[in-house]
């Protein structure tokens, strides 16, 4: 299988391509943002440490694709990915979220990115574990499975699980809450984490005995074990790596924290966010429960629809830290029928899932699919335009008979002609019974 951090552009837009349909553009300015990754790995010292990511902001309206293309490029590299939206903060001095929480939210995603590869790292060695302690339970159960060989086998084939035995576990002490929590507030809340931490280690941890059958104690104890094999492992320190160094950070709606020029109120406000943001993507030192973190190599995407803006409005520190920028395209209406059909795991096929499993098998005809793709264009043209999200609304009210009356109501095998979508869809298209679907 190929390693997919070590994949070239061209394969990572090919790859994209199965998941995101169009906007080449911006695939192609993600695809070298990842490669430019790689290639700063094999830079030797002290350059490595002198190449700054390339930040990039996406422009272009609502549904056409951006956090797609972000998220799936994450996912592709197993690269730890938060998505934020720029109007939930505020300015520092006003009560509302700390900027610095993004990263914070970052670096727990990339502790428990590392913790689960760790997990399955210590897999096979944890169930070694597991295997041995059950095997001494059901041993001091008092009823002869044969040797120890034997009962072995009868426990790891599973011939014993409703066998109830008596385990001895350990239950940590109740924590106590030194400071207040407070949303936004890292500090005080990255305290309490250490004297919980540190309580914990004074106040020491409860053994009990319970009884519970052997598949119950078999998940108990590979908790338990694979928690006794991380504790003071190394995976928190390769988390904090993990984030600093793959590490990226999906600014959604910044265009909405752009503030008139001398303007009063919120646009003040907007415009302390700016600010605020600016030490983050230039590069700073940022607390976290797990340790300080740098924001040097993060890479930062942001995006916005721009109606009425541009980048250029942002303030100029913030801009020369974004200096790339891609537009993506409206949705046609061949791409939105493309995005109904083409893409692996596509909404269409999803909807047809939904229903067999109830074993109700929908065969939807080509002409209703196009009569699909033409509602839902002809309805970002006369209202908001939503992009492809536009397809889940129409695709709801379209099969509604189907996903109501499935499985007791209609069974077995139903075809969607052209003609009864164009039918159903016309009602849509006439404003009618509308309310619940289109938004």
């Amino acid at each position: 299988m190929q390693n997919t951090k070590t994949m070239t552009p061209a394969e990572i837009v090919t790859w994209l391509d199965r998941h995101v349909v169009g906007q080449s553009k911006a695939k192609r300015t993600v695809a070298i943002a990842l490669r430019n990754r790689y290639r700063r790995r094999l830079v030797e010292e002290p350059m490595q440490t002198e190449i700054y990511p390339s930040n990039l902001i996406m422009m272009g309206p609502t549904g056409v694709g951006k956090t797609e293309i972000a998220k799936r490029m994450a996912n592709l590299v197993g690269a730890p990915f938060v998505k934020v939206e720029a109007t939930k903060y505020t300015e520092t001095g006003y009560v509302g979220r700390d900027v610095e929480g993004i990263i914070r939210d970052l670096v727990r995603s990339a502790v428990n990115l590392a913790t689960a590869r760790a997990r399955e790292e210590k897999k096979d060695e944890a169930e070694t574990r597991v295997s041995k302690r059950l095997l001494d339970a059901v041993s001091a159960n008092g009823i002869d499975y044969g040797s120890p060989e034997e009962l072995s086998e009868l426990i790891t084939n599973g011939k014993l699980d409703e066998i109830e035995i008596e385990l001895t576990v350990t239950e940590k002490a109740m924590g106590v809450e030194v400071f207040p929590m407070i949303p936004g507030q890292g500090f005080d809340n990255q305290m309490n984490d250490q004297m919980k931490k540190m309580l914990d280690k004074v106040i020491g941890k409860k053994r009990k005995k319970i009884r519970l059958t052997v598949a119950e104690a078999r998940k108990k104890l590979f908790d338990d074990e694979i928690s006794r094999i991380l504790d003071g492992g190394d995976h928190i320190k390769e988390g904090l790596k993990l984030a600093q160094q793959e590490g990226i950070v999906f600014i959604d709606e910044i265009d909405k924290i752009i503030g008139s020029e001398g303007g009063s109120g919120p646009d003040v406000s907007r415009m302390g966010v700016q600010r605020d943001l600016l030490p983050l993507v230039e590069g700073s030192t940022v607390s976290t429960r797990y340790g300080p973190v740098k924001t040097d190599h993060i890479l930062f995407i942001a995006a916005g629809a721009f109606h009425g803006s541009s980048p250029a409005d942002l303030i100029p520190e913030l801009q020369g830290r974004f200096p790339l920028r891609v537009s993506l395209d409206p949705l046609s209406e061949t791409d939105l029928l493309r995005i109904l059909t083409e893409p692996e795991s596509c909404i269409l096929d999803q909807y047809i899932m939904l229903l067999a499993a109830d074993n109700l098998e929908l065969v939807v005809e080509e002409q209703a699919k196009i009569r699909i793709a033409a509602t839902a264009r002809y309805l970002n043209e006369e209202k908001e335009d939503i992009g492809a999200r536009r397809l889940r609304a129409v695709l709801s009210f379209l099969l509604d008979e189907y996903l109501f009356g499935a499985p007791d109501l209609i069974r077995g095998r139903v075809r969607l002609t052209g003609k009864k979508a164009e039918e159903r869809l016309g009602v849509l298209v006439e404003r009618k019974d509308e309310e619940g679907y289109i938004l």
